[in-house]
């Protein structure tokens, strides 16, 4: 038998033999799939290996690869392969030896050879293989994407050294999960798709862009009205920029696409946070100052100001800096806009020399008025070279779509009438051209051509009326979804939503199986779909509004006027709709019926998104809550087991979500009363109480341990809120009040905070600590993370809540928790006037205990300078050996604080006192790499 390996000399038996390899594994791992959640990805991403590799081998059978660089890039990734295929091809040949006829008797055979596909060394190595894979064909992947463009040299050229500058992998996973930027080449994939050769060449060639690429502090805004193709002309201004710049390695370059679909591409944080992993992955060593940043937020993610601060430090390191963003107008103008605007003003006003900014948007009076861009710095898109543009794209439509072939003698009228009504509008020009390739006779295209509408909301009034009166609940559904959800949905889960039968408020799969063509061929034109990644980070289609103009309309009062009026979109109406959708289907028995596992979740696609979102769709339904609470009660108290697929589908309780979790025991799922305080719903909270009856099944219900915080009542009093419900922190006096009245025990012992009073006392909620008091709660209570209420209200520098606790007996040197003392508490918060409230009332300035030793170690570990000073006056010991640092010099000098370690040796601190976790302040400087500090401590 012949040698695999000279079957797969050359390239194209490289392929075949990565295909066949591959398909094996596929073959072999999915009969097993539904046995572990680790089977089940690896199956999944072998599955997506194998899609990958059987397009890139069809391409090159179906091109020339002499002449090809399609070829060409295919060929070099397929080689860079090979060792990895070889690997892959030998684990196969171990999979496939002595195979048992069931799932069962292979697990069970003795020896290495039955089991060793299934151990999670084998899995992770599989893992790593794909990963490194696909990293090797990405380039490929990426070109094949616009192989059906024109300029294809060009297009292969700049998609190289784009997808070489915005590669982030080499940066840690611990950093990017972390960070959470949005993938901005996912938008400027789908824009390079929209782009036919030579647009934007006025651009790109004219001589503002050319001086803002060598002008010193250089300022663009491209603005124009909806459609007129900003975005694509973004796309070109970025391929230029990374072309003309690929040379020059200390360049940075970073861009960001704003989108109405997206909710993570709408605010200044996203754009921040997407530029600086961005300009980071090209510095060299510039993931040292991601992790700086990551030490100071790793809880959460960091503010706007630390963000911009942590932006400039990057961009200081390049020589120069070229920034480019896009439909700052898709930020929308209520909330988030105006924070973006500021945060662009801001960058504006460092004045750095090696900044290059770009920007579009529309035309609006609240952009043109923060931007205050003078003439020169100004583009307007409505001008003779667009319409140059627009009469290209209409040429190369008409040369080579196929469904305009046969009107080939009516080429020259069908150009000479979209230019006579184009305007400069790209977005009409394809919304006509989609109108006139469905013409199938003559007639039809005179008619088309005869009544072509006035603008874009004719236009749209058009498609709108022309759906098929079958489905027209269907295409609402579609865009009402697309339109106000938080972020894109895949094919998959759209498809999952269209199973709902909104006259009957039932799922009917079997009744209403629409295919994955159907949405798109009933809102045709509306919508599009384009190739994003799933959650788990695998390629998948997403669906989205065609155009940020549709859902401008479809959302306008302009609607009201027209024949599309039972299509408009009222935010509080739609919120109200798609929380009721996604409620029914987790309400589905059929859902929560048998195991949960991703075999049930490929079934019900609709299922997690639903999870995760109605909860949102809820919160911004106003007066449209009481037609949804019928359902929340059901979740809560009716159906048990909906509820305990929805808390495994999506544990709102968790301060950060980590997703999915098929294996969550029913025994480690809090109460649905736990639920209900942590978001606020009274009545649901009302009607479980009414439900238990009897005094005593209330009591227990309510002072059941369960959940990080413990018990309802440390929830209610604390205001806890997820990660992603941060903006809606509450905390509801009268909710405390309620279960207090119902027998809730205001000292029970348990969770994060340890007791009610301190949870209140740690978010400062003055009104709820004196309640709690009032009720009898211990003022010095021991427990929880922060040991006393007093240490509690001090960490978080609540004055007033220091004031009340102090005034009811609080000890202020009360011992305890991760900061020993409320003295220590309040120096690690930098909090002064905290400080100053117990020094007065007699805390012991050197006392020792907690993580940090004692409070002058804990001002020193986080750089109060100040608060540092206020301490050494007042006889802290800077010598105090304690704590997991030693001294408070060697905790300064662990975290780089330059100043303040000058001012511990002024002080008097010893330099070469032994002890803690590094030895010495030199050693524990030396440790964090900080070269300025260690020649200060060497010289000293």
């Amino acid at each position: 038998m012949a040698d695999p390996l000279s079957i797969a000399s050359g390239v194209a038996g490289l392929l075949s033999l990565g295909i066949q390899v591959t398909k094996s594994l596929v073959d072999f791992y999915s009969a097993y799939k539904d046995q572990t959640p680790a089977l089940a990805k690896i199956t999944l991403n072998l599955e997506n290996l194998l899609g990958i590799l059987q397009s890139l081998d069809s391409a090159r059978q179906n091109g020339q690869p002499q002449t090809d660089s399609l070829l060409q890039e295919i060929d070099k990734a397929a080689v860079g392969c090979r060792e990895i295929i070889e690997e892959l091809r030998d684990e196969c040949q171990k999979f496939q030896k002595d195979t048992a006829p069931s799932l069962k008797d292979r697990i069970q055979v003795a020896g290495r050879r039955a089991t060793y596909p299934f151990r999670k060394s084998t899995l992770q190595k599989l893992e790593e293989d794909i990963g490194e894979i696909r990293e090797n064909l990405s380039l490929a992947l990426n070109v094949l994407q616009v192989r059906n463009q024109t300029g294809l040299e060009d297009g292969i050229s700049e998609l190289k050294v784009l997808v070489e500058r915005t590669n982030t992998m080499h940066i840690s996973a611990t950093i990017r999960d972390w960070l959470m930027a949005p993938d901005a080449t996912l938008n400027h994939n789908a824009a390079c798709e929209k782009r036919h050769r030579n647009t934007g060449l006025w651009l790109v060639n004219g001589q503002q862009f050319q001086n803002w690429l060598v002008e010193r502090n250089s300022f663009l805004w491209i603005n124009g009205f909806a459609g007129c193709g900003k975005s694509v002309l973004c796309s070109t201004a970025i391929e230029r920029t990374f072309r003309e710049r690929q040379y020059q390695p200390s360049v940075g370059i970073g861009f960001f696409y704003f989108s109405f679909t997206d909710e993570s591409k709408k605010d200044a944080s996203g754009m921040l946070r997407a530029l600086l992993l961005q300009l980071s992955a090209q510095l060299e060593g510039g993931e040292k100052d991601l992790q700086e940043l990551h030490k100071l937020y790793n809880s959460g993610t960091p503010p706007v100001d630390a963000l911009l601060n942590s932006l400039r430090q990057t961009i200081c390191k390049f020589s120069d800096t070229y920034i480019l963003l896009d439909a700052l107008d898709e930020s929308p103008r209520d909330d988030k806009r105006v924070y973006v605007l500021d945060a662009i003003d801001k960058i504006q006003q460092w004045d750095l020399p090696t900044l290059h900014l770009l920007v579009t948007s529309r035309n609006e009076i609240d952009i043109r008025y923060s931007l205050e861009t003078p003439s020169y710095q100004d583009i307007p898109m409505r001008n003779p070279q667009t319409d140059i543009d627009i009469h290209n794209f209409i040429s190369y439509q008409l040369s080579t779509d196929p469904k305009l072939q046969r009107w080939k003698s009516r080429h020259d009228e069908i150009q000479e009438k979209l230019m006579d009504k184009a305007q400069g509008v790209f977005r009409y020009v394809e919304c006509q051209l989609l109108a006139l390739k469905r013409a199938r006779i003559r007639n039809e295209l005179d008619k088309c051509l005869r009544s072509l509408p006035r603008d874009l909301d004719e236009t749209y009034e058009r498609m709108l009326c022309s759906i098929d009166e079958e489905y027209i609940e269907e295409a609402r559904l579609i865009l009402t979804l697309l339109c106000v959800s938080d972020r894109p949905l895949t094919v998959k889960e759209l498809v999952g939503a269209l199973a709902i039968d909104l006259s009957k408020s039932k799922l009917d799969r079997e009744g209403r199986s629409f295919s994955q063509d159907d949405p798109i061929d009933i809102c045709l034109g509306l919508i599009e779909i384009t190739v994003g990644e799933d959650l788990r980070e695998n390629p998948t289609t997403i669906a989205r509004i065609a155009h940020f103009s549709v859902q401008e309309y479809l959302e306008s009062d302009r609607v009201f006027q027209q024949g599309a009026a039972k299509f408009a979109i009222q935010r509080e109406q739609a919120h109200t709709e798609m929380a009721q959708v996604c409620l029914v289907y987790l309400l589905d028995p059929t859902l929560s019926n048998g195991e949960l596992d991703e075999a049930k979740l490929e079934n019900f696609p609709f299922a997690h998104f639903a999870a995760v979102y109605w909860l949102c769709f809820y919160n911004n339904s106003g007066k449209g809550k009481s037609d949804i609470e019928g359902l929340v009660l059901r979740l809560f108290k009716d159906q048990r087991e909906s509820f305990l697929t929805w808390v495994r589908l999506h544990d709102v309780a968790f301060v950060v979500n980590y997703g999915i979790d098929f294996s969550l025991a029913i025994e480690d799922i809090p109460p649905s009363l736990y639920y209900a305080v942590l978001l606020g719903f009274e009545h649901i909270v009302s009607s479980l109480i009414a439900s238990w009856g009897e005094e005593a099944k209330i009591n227990a219900a309510i002072n059941k341990q369960a959940g990080l915080l413990g018990n309802a009542l440390q929830v209610a009093s604390s205001g806890f809120t997820t990660y992603e419900f941060r903006d809606q922190c509450y905390v509801d006096e009268k909710m405390v009040q309620t279960l207090l009245y119902h027998g809730a025990d205001v000292n029970i012992q348990g969770g994060h905070f340890g007791t009610a009073l301190q949870a209140a006392s740690y978010e400062g909620h003055e009104k709820v600590v004196q309640t709690l008091l009032a009720q009898g709660a211990d003022v010095n209570a021991t427990g929880g993370h922060f040991g006393t209420a007093l240490q509690a209200a001090s960490r978080g520098g609540h004055e007033k809540v220091v004031q009340i606790l102090l005034a009811q007996g609080a000890d202020v040197n009360a011992t305890g928790g991760v900061n020993g003392t409320a003295l220590q508490a309040a120096s690690r918060g930098g909090h002064e006037k905290v400080v100053q409230i117990l020094l007065d009332q007699g805390a012991d300035i050197n006392i020792q205990g907690g993580l940090y030793g004692t409070a002058l170690q804990a001002a020193s570990s986080r750089g109060h300078a100040s608060l540092v000073q206020t301490l050494l006056d007042q006889g802290a010991n800077v010598n105090a050996q304690e704590g997991l640092h030693g001294t408070p010099l060697q905790v300064a000098s662990l975290e780089g604080h330059d100043i303040l370690v000058q001012t511990l040796l002024d002080q008097g601190a010893d330099i070469n006192i032994q002890g803690g976790l590094y030895g010495t302040a030199l050693q524990a400087a030396a440790r964090r790499g900080h070269d300025n500090l260690v020649r200060t401590l060497l010289d000293y």
